[in-house]
């Protein structure tokens, strides 16, 4: 097992390790000189802190004065920054990252069903996985409806890869209605599900396709049998999701999703009373189908602001879908008509023209290519290169693709998704790192993959899908799969200034890990989990 089961309810941090120099009366390690720093509120010391900055550089220690860093050091020198009320923390030499940034998740969507949820991500066991969809199942009242909503495959599964049985399911989950979604295409479920939907289990537990499954809400029958959620219970779920996202290491997303996943504005109305400990920005929410959706979409463009956020939440560009009729999958294969990429290229202008960011569905090359040129035209006219526009997927990305977007100055964001296909769909790591393109790492949770960026992290270093498959013949080091998860996402975000790295004047956000990523054989990166996840201090 990769990844310790979630359930998707509360995940408690436990520190466990000891606070120093936190009372008053305490005399900590050392009182500060007359004339020295004013004394932090925080200092973690006796630790192996990998900064990800420009040189990588690794410190023992660093302090925290409200919600940023103000030092970043060895135990030594950062003792001068330790009062009689600074709260010091031994880290025990456990290592530190900067906080995980997710550039592609539907954040909103996992949080309307939360709690209905149990979550097999990233467990390569099949026992272990039954052994979650039972824990939660055991946690409810019989007849309540229970699903798995995604984040799953069938070839996950280490020692046993495959779907799950209807005789599995029902031992599972005996008195709930239960379903498991793959993707948009397949859908498992148990005897009382089949039958609640008017579907004989003679037929078995798998089903494909409408009107079981759907890629479009309410993503069919058996999504439609699972109960409203109230405004107290979506809040909650809220809480919930973050504090998972938190033991997985991450303190900033970027929510992707299309209006029918959820209302984005919760998280605006939540941050307002006590800021959430995951950071979530957010594309422009709106769905153009057709060349007056584009000419709405144009509209509404013209009328918000870019990069209208804050510390915590806000908007920051359109995507992951400018222009619905541009969807590509990996088996794209033809460019796209003239109609349709000028539908695409009519909103792309106004974001342009509005200063927006752009992150792009871009599976296929060939998708690729059908947008290099229109925006080769573009930037004649209006510098792209500012505007950070991402190429996002690029499972197929062909040399001279990579190279055009360079000079452009658009950027590349990589999805773990990717992981679970073959090795002629993985995004060429190798040759994306050093064209010197900036790119950084994604899930494209929560559906389609996994939320845990260990695992995407895991794979990017070994080439390994979590079933142990080689995918990747060329991954990428350590050091540079980390920095994609950190400083470069940072970037693609216009958050450079505040987070991706542990230096002075940053945002205090950082992970503790239990393992260390930097020496751990590379086939345990996967299943290293936070001890302590900061955000902002």
């Amino acid at each position: 097992r990769m990844m310790r089961p979630s359930i998707g309810l509360v995940a408690v941090f436990v520190l466990s390790f000891p606070l120093i120099g936190c009372q008053p009366d305490s005399p900590g390690p050392g009182a500060p000189a007359p004339d020295g720093p004013p004394p932090a509120d925080q200092v973690l010391m006796n630790g192996k802190i990998l900064t990800v900055d420009a040189d990588f550089s690794v410190a023992q220690a660093v302090a925290i004065q409200g919600d940023r860093i103000v030092a970043v050091g060895t135990d030594e020198s950062l003792a001068a920054y330790v009062g009689d009320t600074t709260e010091v923390l031994d880290l025990e030499g456990r290592t530190v990252i900067p906080g995980l940034i997710d550039n592609h998740m539907h954040f909103i969507r996992a949080v309307q069903r939360w709690n209905l949820q149990a979550r097999i991500d990233g467990i390569n066991v099949r026992q272990d996985a039954l052994d979650v969809i039972a824990a939660k199942a055991a946690s409810m009242e019989p007849g309540d409806w229970l699903m798995v909503q995604g984040g799953w495959r069938e070839n996950q599964f280490a020692d046993q890869p495959g779907g799950f049985t209807l005789e599995e399911l029902d031992a599972a989950a005996p008195e709930n209605p239960l379903f498991l979604q793959v993707t948009y295409q397949t859908v498992y479920a148990n005897t009382l599900a089949l039958e609640a939907v008017g579907v004989s289990p003679e037929e078995g537990a798998q089903h494909r396709g409408p009107p079981m499954i759907s890629g479009q809400p309410p993503y069919g029958l058996l999504n439609e049998q699972m109960p409203d959620v109230s405004d107290a219970q979506l809040e909650q779920n809220m809480f919930d999701f973050v504090r998972e996202l938190n033991r997985a290491g991450l303190t900033s997303v970027y929510d992707v999703g299309r209006p029918p996943e959820g209302d984005i504005t919760l998280v605006q109305e939540m941050n307002d009373r006590e800021p959430l400990p995951v950071r979530v920005w957010h594309t422009l929410k709106y769905q153009a189908y057709d060349q007056d959706g584009a000419d709405a979409a144009v509209e509404l463009v013209r009328a918000s602001t870019a990069n209208s956020n804050n510390d915590y939440y806000g908007l920051l560009g359109l995507g992951e879908h400018v222009y619905l009729p541009f969807f590509d999958n990996p088996n794209t294969s033809e460019p796209y008509s003239d109609d349709i990429v000028s539908g695409f290229m009519k909103i792309a202008t106004a974001a342009a023209e509005g200063g927006f960011h752009i992150h792009e569905h871009t599976m296929a090359d060939v998708t690729v290519r059908s947008l290099l040129g229109p925006f080769e035209e573009l930037n004649e006219r209006i510098p792209l290169a500012p505007l950070r526009w991402s190429l996002a997927h690029v499972f197929t990305i062909e040399p001279e693709s990579i190279e055009r977007a360079t000079d452009l100055g658009l950027t590349i964001a990589i999805h773990s998704v990717a992981m679970y296909g073959t090795p002629e769909r993985q995004p060429p790591l190798r040759q994306i790192q050093d064209s010197g393109i900036v790119w950084g790492l994604g899930t494209d949770s929560t559906i389609v993959a996994h939320y845990q960026p260990f695992i995407t992290l895991g794979w990017t270093v070994s080439g390994k899908s979590i079933n142990g498959n080689q995918v990747i013949d060329e991954p990428v080091t350590r050091e540079e799969a980390l920095i994609a998860h950190t400083r470069s996402n940072a970037y693609l975000m216009f958050k450079e200034d505040d987070i991706g790295s542990l230096e002075v004047g940053k945002l205090a956000d950082l992970v503790v890990l239990d393992q260390d990523y930097m020496t751990i054989p590379v086939d345990d990166i996967f299943g290293i989990e936070s001890v302590l996840t900061m955000v902002g201090g």
